[in-house]
């Protein structure tokens, strides 16, 4: 019986320390939005691109994300370029 407590202690202790690190990471994107970053869904609805395409473009080198755990970012400035390439085209 005490191992078993002993095993569920250890359990709950590692899902609390998940839980903060997860709320730590919350708070950290929602600083990231406030300063100007983008996340990957918010460059697809930005540049009127399909998940496809962003793939591609990334594959391309014309998007080139931050990586912040595995979550792309992107700086606002960063891709203003193809956006605005995207928009002379008339893609946008």
């Amino acid at each position: 019986m005490d191992d078993y407590l002993h095993r569920l202690y250890l359990t709950l202790k590692r899902m609390h320390e998940l839980m903060e690190n997860i709320s730590s990471n919350t708070d950290l994107m929602a600083d990231k939005k406030d300063q100007g970053i983008l996340l990957r869904d918010d460059v697809i609805k930005y540049l009127r691109i399909s998940d496809r395409t962003y793939k591609r473009y990334v594959n391309q080198g014309k998007l080139m994300p931050h990586r912040i755990g595995n979550i792309d970012t992107y700086r606002k400035e960063d891709i203003e370029p193809l956006y605005n390439d995207r928009k002379r085209r008339g893609h946008i």
